[in-house]
């Protein structure tokens, strides 16, 4: 024979006892059983609960980064609009050669700078040119 002890708490949970029950063997048995069995379904709960708390940290983390790419890809953005603005003449989205030489004072150093920069030799400076040509 098994004894079980158990404490159990009233209503108001202000005080509890001790509570003495007689298992035979075989009760013993699905008693074992079913705490098993509970058990494997607290422990996975638990685990996700924590696991949970990493995915949620994660996932801020990833929000972080992503806005921060954000605030990079505006910074390049504005980068590029402001320079458009100031040198982009008839306002097609594009440097020419003339456009970005106009103001320029070393004329020589300008235009080996945009020379270097036309990489597909269109004679204009796209706004991916100009982000690289900015460094950007």
């Amino acid at each position: 024979m098994f004894y079980l002890l158990i404490y159990e708490v009233d209503d108001r949970k202000t005080r509890g006892s001790f509570q003495t029950f007689l298992i035979k063997p075989t009760h013993m048995k699905k008693l074992f059983v079913v705490a098993a069995a509970a058990l494997l379904l607290i422990v996975p709960a638990q685990a996700g609960k924590k696991k949970g708390g990493a995915n949620n940290a994660k996932a801020q983390q990833e929000a972080k980064e992503k806005a921060a790419k954000h605030a990079e890809n505006d910074k390049k953005r504005e980068a590029v609009n402001g320079l458009l603005k100031e040198k982009d003449k008839n306002d097609d989205g594009t440097l020419s050669k003339d456009e970005y030489m106009a103001g320029e004072a070393d004329a020589a150093a300008a235009g080996a700078k945009w020379d270097q920069f036309n990489k597909n030799g269109d004679r204009q400076l796209s706004r991916k040119e100009i982000e690289e040509m900015l460094g950007l």
